[in-house]
């Protein structure tokens, strides 16, 4: 037999190399065309992000900008405001806490008792995104005068915090319209 012909198991070995690679292939086309806005976020939550709802669940008001949709407690106390999210060990990926001011203003945000990092995200009295802090680290054994304030450009009404990373990961930019009701 000569060299440049292939016997029938290698025939056969041979068409199934290529059906697998011819599937794979397939595969990847249709995931790049159909698979267009879709995430791993959405799959797990069960939604494609059109016609989401912004109400509150469980007591708790959703936050959603871009991508991230996020359950937060409200903090409209002065009290509440202070202490944030400070003493707490860590925060659920799904969630944050939502600052309410009675007018705008420049507010900033220290990490007094914090013990994990955070993203800021302050929002305008038109639900923009006027500025973010991302990856407020906590300042273990800083006294008050000693900790970093972090201070918004623009003023704003409302201080989202959540976890580091996550506005980063979800794309999200000045001039992002927030979605929440109160």
């Amino acid at each position: 037999m000569a060299s440049g012909i292939l016997s029938g198991d290698r025939w056969i070995s041979l068409k199934k190399d290529l059906g697998i690679i011819f599937g794979l292939f397939l595969l990847i086309v249709v995931l790049l065309v159909f698979g267009q806005g879709f995430t791993t976020a959405n799959f797990f939550r069960g939604e494609t992000g059109a016609g989401q709802i912004f109400q509150k669940s469980n007591g708790l008001t959703v936050v959603v900008v871009r991508t991230l949709r996020i359950n937060t407690k409200v903090a409209t106390s002065a009290g509440d405001r202070k202490k944030g999210l400070s003493k707490r060990e860590s925060l659920p990926l799904d969630e944050g806490l939502l600052f309410v001011f009675e007018n705008k203003g420049l507010y900033g945000i220290w990490m007094k008792d914090m013990k994990f990092a955070i993203d800021v995200i302050w929002i305008g009295e038109d639900k923009k995104i006027v500025d973010i802090a991302s990856n407020a680290p906590p300042e273990p054994g800083k006294k008050d005068g000693e900790l970093k304030i972090y201070r918004p450009r623009s003023e704003a009404k409302y201080v989202l915090e959540i976890n580091a990373g996550l506005a980063i990961l979800h794309g999200l930019q000045i001039g992002d319209q927030a979605n929440f009701e109160l």
